[in-house]
């Protein structure tokens, strides 16, 4: 009688919390059609989802082990429209390449988009409540931190970029051997950013190997390096984030391991910051802190003492300023080295810049030429380094194209409603970018008249990257300096040519699955 009972009460309780998710439904897609209706909206395209959404997992799945996210969407959004929805595990997604659009989630509407709320459980593992997962208050104030350390009295000298380039070249193999250079600007940008951002530089592309922080950036003695974890558990979280809801099935032992390898990299930092408060006087000595020895380790270390908040601020801020620049830095010479009219180009606009300003033109002069410009451009649209990326609506709201059979009409959008924007797709349209929109043509940058929303390597609006200036910085000189000491860039992968598809690895930003593999030659002093 007793198990009867029981019975009996779950198959109540079950009943009443369907029939209670079913008038939810029922009353959220009312209210839709009577907001749509009133604010003339129209619906856009679907793509075949199937059932419960499988047929676009089993898509995704496909193109992340293809390397081919990216493409697979833009051949999406090509037959189905630059704004269309899909189904994926139960969730309605709307993905969109108008610029009108993405200007609306990121900056005109801004306070109508924010993160998913499954954001921050999604990526806590490895991120906590960093820049990346915090939204609202908390955000702003990651931000504010950050802000200081990104204003132009803070670039370093060109004497600072050097001297990363210097051991760049060290670690260059002799010429005429190939080498993954991938692999060398992972390096280049992780001693960049910590040197930069924590006041101390990792020192890998000198000691990849071993160094005092307890975790060397690459793997040895069958011990994981920190390189090798930071992109593990990256990829993990990126498949945490198509889960959605689900993204707590995704949670392996190794996915544990990988994030327990990065936060001891990063303790290391957080010492040095507990220590730099304790060697303090007062907290006041902060807001004294001449603007030209501000460093975003000292400032952060300044507000808390507490080693988790201090840890998940540092990983998340490196995440961005390691990975964006590598994977731009990997990409300009992906490209270079299989056009030998471009490299031939720039090594001759490199050549005469020296000749007129001596072996180190000032960096200012280094960002004024114009076909170096055009390549780093060219890399940043072909291959940006966040090329897909999300926002939920935190109310009923609308964004401004997609519906009706021509696609320019309002689209409503649900409280809730995850709303995908991708940048990879918008940056190869044809119709914006040209019949060439799929080629590496530096040339179209001197001809093109920029529209801000159509080109957003580094994001836009209130979130957008605060590093962008020093990442572009960075990125010219290291491209200049490299281009002025090789006189010959030659592709040395082994396998079919890919052109502009080759396969990509998509994590929380993107690089060359298969590394980057060239042979150089050093130019004659």
């Amino acid at each position: 009688m007793l198990w009867s009972a029981i019975s009996i009460s779950l198959a109540i309780a079950f009943s009443v919390i369907s029939a209670l998710r079913l008038y939810k439904a029922i009353s959220k897609i009312y209210r839709s059609r009577k907001l749509s209706k009133e604010w003339n909206c129209q619906p856009v395209k679907s793509y075949p989802s199937g059932v419960f959404g499988i047929k676009v997992l089993r898509y995704v799945i496909d193109a992340r082990r293809k390397g081919q996210i990216g493409q697979c969407l833009h051949e999406a959004h090509s037959h189905y429209g630059n704004t269309m929805k899909f189904n994926i595990l139960g969730h309605e997604v709307m993905s969109t390449s108008e610029p009108e659009n993405i200007q609306a989630v990121l900056a005109s509407q801004f306070s109508s988009f924010g993160l998913s709320r499954w954001r921050y459980p999604q990526y806590q593992p490895l991120l906590g409540k960093g820049i990346f997962t915090s939204d609202g208050m908390a955000w702003e104030h990651s931000r504010k931190w950050l802000r200081l350390q990104f204003t132009k009295t803070q670039v370093p000298s060109f004497e600072w970029f050097d001297s990363h380039f210097h051991h760049f070249m060290e670690a260059l193999p002799p010429d005429d051997h190939s080498f993954d250079i991938q692999q060398l600007y992972i390096r280049l940008a992780l001693d960049a950013a910590t040197g930069y951002l924590f006041g101390e530089s990792a020192n890998s592309l000198v000691k990849p190997y071993s160094n005092q922080k307890g975790i060397a950036e690459a793997s040895a003695s069958g011990d994981l390096g920190f390189a090798e974890a930071f992109d593990y558990a990256q990829g993990i979280l990126f498949r945490r984030s198509c889960a959605l809801s689900y993204y707590w099935v995704i949670n392996p032992k190794t996915f544990q391991n990988a994030n327990h390898v990065v936060h001891k990299f990063i303790n290391y930092y957080v010492n040095k910051a507990i220590e730099y408060r304790r060697d303090s006087n007062t907290k006041s000595g902060h807001e004294e802190m001449d603007e030209r020895d501000y460093c975003f380790l000292r400032a952060l270390a300044m507000e808390t003492d507490d080693r988790d908040v201090l840890r998940d601020q540092m990983v998340n801020v490196l995440l961005a300023s390691r990975d964006d620049v590598a994977s731009a830095l990997s990409s300009t010479f992906y490209l270079l080295a299989r056009d030998s009219v471009a490299w031939q180009r720039l090594r001759d606009e490199v050549t005469y810049t020296v000749e007129k300003h001596g072996s180190k033109p000032s960096l200012k002069e280094i960002q004024s030429l114009p076909y170096l410009r055009g390549v780093l451009y060219e890399a940043l649209r072909l291959f940006t380094p966040v090329p897909i990326n999300a926002r939920v609506a935190r109310h009923d709201t609308t964004l401004p194209m997609g519906g009706g059979p021509d696609g320019r009409s309002l689209v409503f959008i649900p409280k809730g409603q995850t709303v995908l924007y991708s940048v990879w797709c918008l940056h190869r349209r044809p119709d914006i970018w040209g019949a060439d929109s799929e080629s590496f043509r530096p040339e179209r940058w001197a001809e093109r008249k920029q529209t801000a929303w159509e080109f957003l390597p580094f994001n836009g609006g209130p979130r957008a990257c605060l590093g962008q200036q020093f990442a572009i910085t960075l990125i010219s000189h290291q491209v200049f300096r490299l281009v002025q000491h090789i006189e010959t860039l030659e592709s040395a992968y082994v396998g079919p040519n890919m052109g502009l598809h080759p396969s990509m690895r998509q994590t929380l930003t993107m690089c060359h699955e298969n590394g980057v593999h060239v042979r150089v030659h050093r130019a004659r002093s």
